[in-house]
């Protein structure tokens, strides 16, 4: 069938072919040959005619009637001439042959194209031949001189020899050449053709058969041959291509023969049966083995009513019930236990374990696997170890160490009296409950760790914290072993727990007398010195920075010799206590003996300088908390400390080194008055002596007014002023103008930052008061000041610059409070509430240097904003960097869709002010505009500028 229609296909197609191309060239060459008899024919009728129109005009010269008929007649008598008349020049029929009436108009016997060439040949004084292609004739109309009957010398007329052609004789001759023609180009198609289907069939049928035969022949397995390489290139590569298949399909059938084989040989050999059973054909198979457990070894042949009739009557249904159940998907695995009555009255039981493997398209199981297995010997060993679990019990309940079974998922399975008496809970409550349960919180991952590793192993000899059920706390020492199955599964574990409270509690009271303070119960020198040294290392494996605070007692020696030891060291007491209240949970606060303490601070920043800033702070809340009187015995004391601190890892390298700087660094401290703080640091040193310096200059600063105000405006699109930012500076008359970053941070660590505050917003309410009783444009809408987060948290805070601006006789709305992203991290509860309130007193809200990275973008639409401001270091390589563009771009729109104002900081270029307007921001400050400047100035520049252009 295949050759069949493959032959055919080409031979139709080839046929088709051939003959689409044969008529159209029959066509052209019959097309070819007309044209070339009509020329030829034409040619032929002016030469016949071109005779004849001289005799007749000689037979009119001499009026000779008998020779124009006779060469009318001769004209007619052609073979070719269907009709042929001599016409005068009034269009007169003279003479003519049959189908024209003599004396008569020839208008009237010819249609109309005939009639249209008529004219034209009277005109004309050469022929003229016409084809029509309707009645295939050619029309020759050839101009006579025909005299007049008066005067034949002198008068003459023209006249027409009118001829019309029959073209079936040239035609004819067409019709012979071209059928002559065809026959043999025909006997050429056909010939071709037969030569192209043998072709054809030769190099590519017959090496498609062949392929087939052999493809066949491979799969119904008579042979394995090799596909030989004929026929043309492609069919060479085909057939190595089949080579590969078939050398690959052998090989995959012989391994999955042997795969089977292995299979069968290993189930068998293990004493197990193996059952295949055809859900689509109802065909069950069973190995050798089956026949053997179900005591028929001479059976030829097993199907699935002998296995059913082999089984125990009462176990029948319980059998056909499960697997029903598991074919239904009710169950992952078949598993069912039956019986079999074999010969001499023994029985057997037999676990078949079994499941589907193979399914229908609609999902419906097709194929079921199975392998039964003789388990007679482990259930009568199983019936032994039933008579002895009573022995096993009362072992188990008579142990006075802890046992404590638990399942696969760390659940107490069973537990002994002594473990339940170990914890205070009874046995039946603790069944069922999580091992973690009972253990101490902060230990709790780590054994729900180690119980879910395969190595039970790792609970050996392992202790643990248990808290009981009245919160005693029990320490006890774990061994384990694992349980398994009879499928050699994991099921869970056995725990051996031993309490070693006791034994805990002496080790704990040792180590309490060799490191730790035997006074004050801090850590001592040794402890220390430990503790130090592993947060130096770490603190070099992640690279940050911590510290240490060393503290020495002023003038505590005349406590001990006024008063007494007892005193001196009921108030050492004291202060240990009080200091804690100051540091961090990780923090550590030792005793090295005397009056001297140390608190190391780990992990306080990456960056050096903050690292020191932070301890710095601990030391100053150091102090302050020891400024309040100590009440000892009766006795009212008070005492100041002096405090050295050492940054590390830095130059140091041991921890005495550590223990040294801070020490020198203390000493330096007592030198310079006692009661003060003092760093060593190489590369810190300097800056941390200048902000200390910085603070203790703020105080009389703020009090002889060393501070003023600057203000920057701030302008909309249009390029009106809409505002302006206050910024305060501080020139002191030493040291000059001081950088504002510098004196902010030491004015927040003292708390200057408060009353300075108070006086920025104070003084900014006076002046905008001032411009505004000067006359302020129409366009300046508020003031913004920037409010520190420490001024900000102030209880009081609102009504406090509620008070000021209402001094100033101005109107919240007028006033914009400038908050950073910071506020957000801590507080946010408070944070919120407070802005609430400040934006119902009619406060203009602004968070400031947005797009840093602080705030969580899900708090923004919660909070009372008006307006966001982008922070200058976006704005400042805004087109250079493509993040700083998708950033600012995000900001806006933003914005925008929470209908806040946004303004963009630190504008300084053109083209950065058009980019910004492009994206949408309409409000802008920077040096683009102007740089920060005093306040008579900032009027006269802009305030009475934009005044008097406003009101023109």
């Amino acid at each position: 069938m295949f050759k069949r229609s493959l032959t055919t296909a080409f031979v139709l197609f080839v046929s088709v072919s051939f003959f689409v191309l044969f008529a159209l060239l029959s066509w052209g060459q019959y097309h070819a040959l007309k044209s070339l008899g009509i020329n030829d024919t034409m040619v032929t009728i002016k030469a016949v005619l071109g005779g004849s129109k001289s005799r007749l005009e000689a037979a009119f010269l001499n009026d000779d009637i008998l020779a124009l008929e006779r060469e009318v007649t001769a004209i007619d008598d052609l073979a070719d001439v269907s009709a042929s008349a001599v016409i005068d020049a009034q269009g007169v029929v003279r003479l003519s042959s049959s189908g024209f009436s003599n004396g008569e108009a020839v208008k009237l016997q010819l249609d109309q194209i005939k009639k249209n060439y008529l004219s034209q040949g009277h005109s004309s004084s050469e022929p003229i031949l016409t084809h029509n292609p309707i009645t295939d004739k050619i029309i020759a109309y050839l101009p006579l001189v025909i005299p007049t009957l008066e005067n034949q010398s002198e008068s003459r007329q023209v006249g027409l020899l009118y001829v019309e052609w029959d073209l079936t004789g040239s035609n004819r001759m067409v019709n012979h050449t071209l059928s002559k023609n065809m026959t043999i180009m025909a006997v050429l198609v056909v010939g071709g053709i037969l030569v192209l289907v043998v072709g054809f069939r030769k190099t590519v049928v017959a090496p498609l058969n062949n392929l087939k035969n052999k493809a066949n022949r491979i799969a119904d397995g008579t042979e394995a041959i090799s596909f030989g390489v004929e026929g043309v290139a492609e069919f060479g590569v085909l057939s190595q291509s089949l080579n590969r298949m078939n050398l690959t399909l052998n090989k995959s059938l012989q391994e999955v023969k042997l795969s089977e084989q292995r299979w069968l040989f290993a189930l068998e050999g293990a004493g197990d049966g193996v059952q295949d059973w055809n859900l689509v054909t109802d065909e069950c198979y069973f190995s050798d083995q089956v026949k053997v457990l179900l005591g028929l070894p001479d059976v030829t042949e097993v199907g699935w009513d002998e296995w059913m009739n082999a089984i125990q009557m009462s176990d029948r249904e319980y059998v056909e019930r499960k697997i029903q159940r598991h074919l239904k998907g009710l169950s992952e695995v078949c598993r069912v236990e039956y019986n079999v009555d074999l010969e001499g009255g023994d029985r057997h039981t037999i676990l078949m374990r079994g499941r589907v493997v193979e399914w229908l398209s609609n999902g419906k199981p097709s194929r079921f696997v199975a392998t039964h297995t003789d388990i007679t010997v482990r259930r009568l060993m199983d019936d032994a170890l039933r008579s002895s679990e009573e022995k096993y019990r009362k072992l188990f309940e008579m142990a006075q160490e802890g046992i404590w079974l638990l399942d696969s998922e760390g659940n107490t399975v069973l537990v002994n009296g002594a473990m339940a008496a170990m914890l205070g809970h009874l046995r039946e409550e603790m069944v069922g409950s999580r091992f973690s349960d009972y253990v101490e919180p902060g230990q709790r991952h780590l054994f729900a760790d180690l119980l879910s590793r395969d190595d039970m192993a790792a609970l050996n000899q392992v202790d643990v914290e248990f808290v009981s059920k009245g919160g005693r706390r029990v320490h006890a020492s774990l061994n384990s072993a694992p349980l398994y199955n009879d499928d050699g599964q994991n099921i869970g574990i056995i725990l051996g727990v031993m309490d070693i409270t006791q034994r805990k509690l002496a080790a704990e009271k040792i180590k309490q007398q060799a490191l730790y303070d035997e006074l004050t119960n801090l850590p001592n020198r040794r402890m220390l010195n430990e503790l130090l040294g592993q947060e130096q290392a770490r603190a070099v494996r992640h690279k940050h920075c911590g510290a240490l605070l060393f503290l020495d007692l002023d003038h505590f020696k005349n406590v001990n010799d006024s008063l007494g030891h007892p005193i001196g060291d009921g108030l050492l007491v004291s202060i240990g206590e009080r200091l804690k209240t100051v540091i961090r949970e990780e923090d550590t606060l030792a005793r090295l003996g005397g009056d001297e303490f140390v608190v190391l601070l780990p992990e306080l920043s990456k960056d050096e300088r903050k690292a020191a800033s932070l301890a710095h702070s601990v030391a100053v809340k150091i102090q302050d908390v020891l400024q309040h009187s100590f009440n000892v015995s009766g006795h009212k004391l008070n005492v100041s400390c002096s405090i050295g601190i050492a940054l590390y890892p830095l130059d140091q390298e041991t921890i005495h080194d550590i223990m040294k700087h801070a020490d020198a660094a203390m000493y330096r401290a007592k030198e310079d008055g006692r009661g003060t703080i003092r760093v060593f640091s190489k590369v810190m040193h300097e800056e941390i002596e200048q902000n200390l310096g910085l603070q203790m200059m703020l105080p009389q600063a703020l009090e002889q007014e060393q501070f003023s105000l600057f203000f920057q405006p701030q302008f909309n699109h249009k390029n009106q002023i809409i505002g302006a930012e206050v910024l305060l500076r501080w020139f002191e008359p030493n040291l000059g103008f001081v950088r504002p970053d510098h004196f902010i941070r030491a004015a927040e660590e003292c708390g200057q930052i408060i009353p300075l505050g108070d006086w920025v917003i104070k003084k900014s309410c006076e002046q905008l008061r001032q411009w505004q009783n000067d006359g302020l444009p129409s366009t300046f809408n508020r003031l913004a000041i920037n409010i520190s987060p420490r001024q900000f948290m102030l209880e009081d805070f609102a009504q406090r610059v509620l008070g000021f601006v209402e001094q100033a006789g101005l109107s919240p709305s007028q006033i914009e409070l400038e908050i950073t992203e910071g506020m957000l991290l801590n507080r946010l509860d408070l944070v919120v509430e407070k802005m609430q309130l400040l934006h119902k007193m009619g406060f203009y809200m602004a968070l400031d240097d947005f797009g840093t990275g602080y705030s969580s973008l899900s708090y923004l639409s919660t909070l009372p904003l008006h307006k966001l401001k982008i922070d200058q270091a976006f704005v400042r390589d805004i087109d250079r960097d493509k993040n700083d563009r998708v950033i600012v771009e995000t900001i806006i729109s933003m914005a925008q869709h929470l209908d806040m104002d946004v303004i963009a900081e630190g504008v300084e270029e053109k083209h950065q002010l058009d980019f910004l307007q492009q994206k949408g921001c309409f409000q802008f400050q920077g040096y683009y505009f102007s740089k920060p400047i005093p306040a008579d100035e900032f009027y006269s520049d802009w305030i009475s500028v934009q005044s008097r252009s406003s009101s023109v």
